[in-house]
C-alpha cells in the first residue's frame, strides 16, 4: 500500500465517521504542490453526501493546536461571507498526521501563474498593474471585520485564539534561534525590536501570511484566500508589513544579472500594495517597517534553525533559502544589524558560519 493509499484510507474513515456513512475516493488522492507545512491532496468521493459534493481539498497538518485552530478561522471566515473554501470537515483522525480540515476546492490559479521569465517578462506589465491591488482588496476586506465574534468562536471550539502581545511569538521564535547559533547575531534584535516598538493602531483579524501564492483569480475576477495556518488578531500593520517583505524579498531564483531587476520590480510591487491599501485606511509607515522588520527576522530565524536541525519544515527546497539573501540586505537596512546564518548541515557535525 502506497502512503497515499493510507492516507486515502484513513480520510475515509474519517469522513464515514463524521457523515455516518461509508465513502468512497472516486481516483485516490492526488498530491498538490504549495505547502511546506501541509500535506495537501485533491479528491473527490462516488455517490457523496450532498456536503462533500464536488472537487475536494484534504489538508493533513502536523501540529494539532494548529491545525484546529486554522480550521476554526476559515470555516468562520467563509461563513461570514469572506471568499476562502468553505471547511466541510475537521478534527482529529488516525493516519491523518496531528489535525485535517477538508473543504471545497477553490477554482483559479494564483495571479502570478502567468508569469514567464526571459527579456521581455511576460505579463509583467499586468502583474504590476493588478497584483497590488488584489492584495490590498483582500487586506481591506479581511480587516474589516469584527475579531471579537472569532475570538469567540475559537473559544468556544477550545482553542484559545491569540491575544495579548501578537509580537510575542515571533520575538521569542527570533529569541530561540538567536541560542542555538550565537554568532547570527538575531540576538541583537531583541533590543532593536523593544526600543522602536510601535503604538498599536487596534486590534484586526490579520491572515499572516498573506502573498501571491496564497491568492487564487478564477475567469471572472473573482479571489479566493487560502492559508490560514498563521492567522491571528493583531494590528493591521503587521499584516500589511509581512505581505510588504514578502513582495520585496520574493523567492524567485533567476540569473544574477537579471537580479536587480527583479529587485526593482518586487520593490515597485510593495510600494504599489502601500499605496493602494493606504488609499482606503489610514496606515502608520512606521510600524509596517517595524513588523517588516518582524517578518524578515522570523523567516531567517526559521532558516537559521532548519539549517541546523535536519528534517525540520524549513529543509533546503524552502522559499525561505531563495529569499535569504534579500531579507538579510533588507533586514540591515531596517534595523542597522547583519545577519550572519549556519550551513545547513545532514548530520550532527559541527557546522560552519556562512556570510549573506
Amino acid at each position: 500500500m502506497s502512503t497515499n493509499d493510507g492516507v486515502g484510507s484513513a480520510l475515509c474513515a474519517a469522513l464515514a465517521g463524521a457523515f455516518s456513512r461509508d465513502v468512497t475516493l472516486r481516483n485516490g488522492l492526488l498530491p498538490m504542490s504549495g505547502g511546506f507545512w501541509a500535506q495537501i491532496y485533491a479528491f473527490e468521493l462516488v455517490d457523496p453526501p450532498d456536503e462533500l459534493q464536488g472537487p475536494l481539498v484534504l489538508r493533513v497538518m502536523p501540529d494539532t493546536t494548529a491545525g484546529l485552530r486554522e480550521a476554526v478561522v476559515q470555516r468562520w471566515l467563509a461563513a461570514s461571507g469572506f471568499s476562502t473554501p468553505t471547511v466541510v470537515a475537521s478534527g482529529t483522525a488516525p493516519g491523518l498526521g496531528d489535525a485535517y480540515m477538508v473543504m471545497q476546492r477553490a477554482a483559479g490559479a494564483p495571479p502570478l501563474a502567468g508569469l514567464k521569465l526571459g527579456p521581455a517578462l511576460f505579463g509583467l506589465r499586468r502583474i504590476l498593474s493588478t497584483l497590488p491591488t488584489l492584495l490590498a482588496d483582500a487586506a481591506i476586506s479581511l480587516h474589516s471585520r469584527e475579531p471579537r465574534p472569532l475570538n469567540e468562536e475559537l473559544v468556544k471550539a477550545g482553542v484559545q485564539p491569540t491575544s495579548g502581545d501578537a509580537a510575542a511569538t515571533y520575538l521569542a521564535a527570533i529569541g530561540r534561534a538567536a541560542v542555538s547559533f550565537e554568532p547570527s547575531r538575531l540576538g541583537e534584535l531583541g533590543a532593536w525590536f523593544e526600543a522602536n516598538r510601535p503604538t498599536s493602531s487596534g486590534d484586526v483579524i490579520c491572515h499572516g501570511d498573506l502573498h501571491p501564492f496564497n491568492l487564487l483569480v478564477d475567469d471572472t475576477g473573482e479571489v479566493t484566500v487560502l492559508d490560514w495556518t498563521n492567522a491571528t488578531i493583531a494590528p493591521r500593520e503587521m499584516d500589511i508589513g509581512f505581505t510588504v517583505g514578502l513582495l520585496r524579498c520574493a523567492p524567485i531564483a533567476v540569473p544574477r544579472p537579471i537580479r536587480p531587476i527583479i529587485s526593482r520590480i518586487t520593490e515597485r510591487l510593495a510600494s504599489k500594495f502601500i499605496d493602494a491599501y493606504g488609499q482606503r485606511a489610514p496606515i502608520n509607515a512606521s510600524a509596517v517597517a517595524w513588523w517588516e522588520a518582524v517578518q524578515h527576522a522570523r523567516c531567517l530565524a526559521d532558516l537559521t534553525y532548519g539549517r541546523l536541525n535536519p528534517g525540520s519544515t524549513v529543509g533546503p527546497n524552502h522559499p525561505f533559502e531563495t529569499s535569504a539573501p534579500a531579507m538579510q540586505q533588507r533586514l540591515h537596512k531596517l534595523t542597522g544589524i547583519a545577519i550572519t546564518l549556519p550551513n545547513r548541515i545532514a548530520t550532527s557535525a559541527t557546522h560552519a558560519m556562512v556570510s549573506a
